[in-house]
């Protein structure tokens, strides 16, 4: 399992939301609204995906702030 904790400072909701929505094929996406960050736990990753899925997650967030 991957865990992503994502600043509410910098990252919204609704993006790690939608993130979650486009990737969801590839793995079993858990999310937790804390205080001050948004965690996502990543698990059951397809075996094609398993050493990148979590940067090419948290990248595509990051393009969904822009």
């Amino acid at each position: 399992m991957e865990v992503i904790k994502f600043n509410k400072k910098i990252y919204s909701l609704e993006a790690v939301k939608k993130a979650i929505e486009e990737f969801k094929s590839l793995a079993e996406f858990k999310i937790k609204d804390l205080d001050k960050y948004i965690e996502v736990e990543i698990d059951k990753i397809d075996n094609e995906y398993k050493g990148i899925l979590k940067d090419e997650f948290s990248n595509y967030v990051l393009g969904l702030m822009s």
